[in-house]
């Protein structure tokens, strides 16, 4: 039952986050995650239920170092996958593409990447164990920094999947990603 993590930033509008929640949550659940957990300042925000197990941690913070600790392992069954919310919009077929790449290669690791350049954000981890690494990372560093210093000192186990996604590395507000989203 593949689990997908996202951290969310702090929204101050109300509205952009119920969007980022909504969309987010559709996506995961028709990509094939059973398990979607948010995390981070959520004010009593919740999406349609679209996935067959939804939680929300309403967890605030400010400092993402240490988040993945306060949000725990509660829920998360591999693979997991770990998105920053600051960059919620990836299409479903994303998040398919990276599932078929960890079946089918022997990596358990596996990133998006443009023009051959790996992401940092989303990461799919084929067990708890990298999770764990993980958390012991985001302890001493913010969550992005965290990311990256997991991903480099993994380097041999990461696979890197060339992704067509206009919303690859988009942030939150931008508005090329909110007119696709709506």
């Amino acid at each position: 039952m593949p689990t997908a993590l996202m951290i969310i930033p702090p929204i101050v509008d109300e509205e952009l986050l119920k969007i980022v929640v909504n969309h987010a949550e559709r996506n995961l659940a028709e990509a094939g995650f059973n398990n979607v957990v948010f995390c981070g300042p959520l004010r009593g925000i919740y999406g349609f239920g679209s996935a067959a197990l939804t939680v929300y941690i309403d967890q605030w913070y400010s400092s993402s170092r240490g988040i993945l600790t306060r949000c725990g392992e509660t829920y998360l069954t591999p693979p997991i996958m770990l998105i920053r919310g600051t960059q919620p919009y990836l299409s479903p077929g994303t998040y398919v593409k990276l599932f078929w790449a960890l079946r089918s290669f022997n990596r358990p690791i596996v990133v998006p990447a443009r023009g051959g350049k790996g992401l940092s954000t989303p990461i799919l981890m084929a067990n708890v164990k990298l999770f764990r690494r993980l958390i012991k990372l985001n302890r001493r560093f913010k969550l992005a920094s965290a990311m990256v210093r997991f991903l480099i000192e993994n380097r041999r186990d990461v696979l890197m999947v060339e992704v067509n996604d206009e919303c690859l590395g988009v942030r939150v507000t931008p508005s090329a990603c909110l007119g696709v989203i709506k």
